[in-house]
């Protein structure tokens, strides 16, 4: 398989000389998560949501003043329409990245992403996660339990945003369970922080403004079916895992991506 095949197209892009809050305005509406940044009108960085989550916000820093040049990660390793998809898993190991524009003769045709791969040729799945090659569960008894990851990071919702991004930014992770007098009532990502941090531009916001709750959960036992149906039926990601008002875990899309792949079609049914 090519990457071609695979990649998501066309790339989103934006000029260097852009404010980040207009880049995470764009990044909304367009429903991305990274856009290329150009310079003279040439593929130059790649900017992320979490780049402006750990960068900007993190960093106390105002995103109207920020410059896109001033976040991006640069110089911008690419790969060709035609490559194979194990070139594209190679340099993603090699640079400890997630995401490749697609350059053809010089032109940006698309990127190609982890998720990309684990949607279209989960057989190269053991490319990003050799650790995954032991005989698995029968994919159609497996449990939320089985899945989930069970490292969680909380905080108290009166928590700073900024502290918050500097724990995922640590932690490398995508979102952190808000609690209110010690239980879980809310969750914030990356993404939450990119786009509604950006758009508030305070620097006093606290975890409870921008949080996604009511807080939707499911318990370890249930089969991933279940977590499949509900995540796809609220348009979220992540489903925090109580077992008895216990918080014990959390299951994302990609922890189903990663050990079931199958299931993928729960969620991208135009797949």
């Amino acid at each position: 398989m090519k990457v071609k095949d695979v990649m998501s197209s066309p790339a989103i892009t934006e000029d260097e000389n852009v404010s980040v809050a207009i880049i995470s305005r764009d990044m909304e509406l367009s429903g991305v998560g990274s856009v290329v940044v150009t310079e003279n009108g040439k593929p130059a960085g790649i900017i992320t949501d979490r780049d402006i989550a750990t960068k900007v916000i993190m960093r106390d820093r105002i995103p109207g003043e920020v410059k896109a040049k001033e976040v991006m990660s640069s110089p911008l390793v690419t790969i060709k329409p035609d490559a194979p998809v194990e070139e594209t898993c190679r340099l993603l190991v090699k640079h400890d990245i997630r995401r490749l524009p697609v350059m053809d003769n010089g032109t940006l045709v698309g990127i190609i992403s982890v998720r990309n791969i684990l949607r279209r040729a989960p057989e190269q799945l053991q490319k990003f996660y050799p650790a995954e090659t032991e005989e698995r569960v029968s994919v159609e008894i497996l449990e939320v339990g089985d899945v989930m990851t069970r490292k969680v990071v909380t905080e108290d919702e009166e928590a700073s945003v900024a502290k918050i991004s500097a724990e995922i930014a640590e932690w490398g992770i995508g979102s952190v369970v808000i609690t209110k007098d010690g239980k879980p009532t809310g969750i914030v990502t990356d993404r939450d922080i990119a786009l509604k941090g950006v758009m508030r531009e305070t620097r006093e916001l606290k975890a409870k403004e921008i949080m996604s709750s009511p807080l939707i959960t499911i318990e370890p036992g249930a089969l991933l079916e279940k977590a499949c149906k509900i995540l796809a039926a609220n348009h979220i990601r992540r489903l925090p895992v109580m077992d008895n008002g216990k918080l014990v875990g959390i299951i994302s899309v990609r922890n189903i991506l990663i050990r079931a792949p199958g299931y993928v079609k729960k969620f991208y049914p135009e797949e």
